[in-house]
């Protein structure tokens, strides 16, 4: 017996095999297989969710039509830091990402183009709830 489940089960195969199987090897075996199947499922699952979460490569540079509105970490549960330097999220510790105004073909959002606003996102154009001013397309620049 060598000690892996393999191993052991081989083992234990054998054994039942010389001394004539009963019911209760019987159901501890099939109970045995039945839970390393359970295991090998829950981790191809886990894989795949992953492969389906995978995200386009976002794009790293600040186009020269862009305008920098502030700085701000790129956690959507931190979207209130805002900085008009670069800088690390007092929260994570991520380091600040560019928030710039953009064309609506590379916009992420419509934002408030206030620094202090950087919190306020929509998917749909529209006015800052906080300030009346037009939400612009925006995007965060990350490296």
């Amino acid at each position: 017996m060598d000690g892996t489940l393999p191993g052991i089960l081989n083992s234990m195969i054998n054994f039942n095999l010389k001394k004539g199987l009963n019911m209760r090897h019987l159901f501890l075996l099939s109970s045995i297989l039945i839970f390393m199947a359970c295991g090998q499922k829950e981790q191809a699952d886990k894989e795949r969710v992953h492969e389906d979460h995978q995200m386009a490569a976002p794009d790293t540079t600040q186009k020269a039509e862009e305008q920098l509105i502030y700085y701000t970490c790129p956690m959507e549960e931190h979207k209130h830091v805002h900085s008009d330097q670069p800088g690390t999220c007092p929260e994570c510790g991520m380091e600040l990402v560019a928030g710039v105004v953009t064309s609506e073909e590379n916009m992420e959002y419509y934002g408030c183009p206030m620094e202090i606003h950087s919190h306020v996102r929509s998917d749909q154009p529209g006015t800052c709830a906080e300030c009346g001013m037009e939400l612009k397309p925006m995007r965060l620049v990350r490296k």
